[in-house]
């Protein structure tokens, strides 16, 4: 999957926010179910995808919460990422 940049000034075609939204929440919820280290970085970039929708551009307190949402699960990915072996974990981990 491609990250998307949040600061990019061109518009990717993004899927509607509800279809993210519930996308996101079946994901947390698998993830309490298995705890997998490729997930973090699915629904790190799900909550990417909220805050670059146009959609959400009025939304300032979505957008808080959003943005917390996501550096919490980067903060899981990279202590997931540091507990590794060999240090490393891909996008293709995420892969089910």
């Amino acid at each position: 999957m491609k990250s998307v940049d949040l600061d990019a000034s061109h518009n990717e075609a993004l899927p509607d926010v509800a279809l993210i939204q519930t996308a996101l929440c079946y994901l947390m919820t698998r993830y309490t179910l298995r705890l997998c280290s490729g997930l973090n970085f699915t629904i790190a970039h799900h909550l990417q995808m909220l805050l670059a929708h146009p959609d959400m551009a009025g939304r300032p307190e979505r957008r808080k919460v959003y943005y917390g949402l996501l550096e919490h699960w980067r903060n899981i990915a990279l202590r997931q990422q540091a507990a590794s072996p060999d240090g490393v974990l891909s996008w293709q981990t995420a892969l089910h």
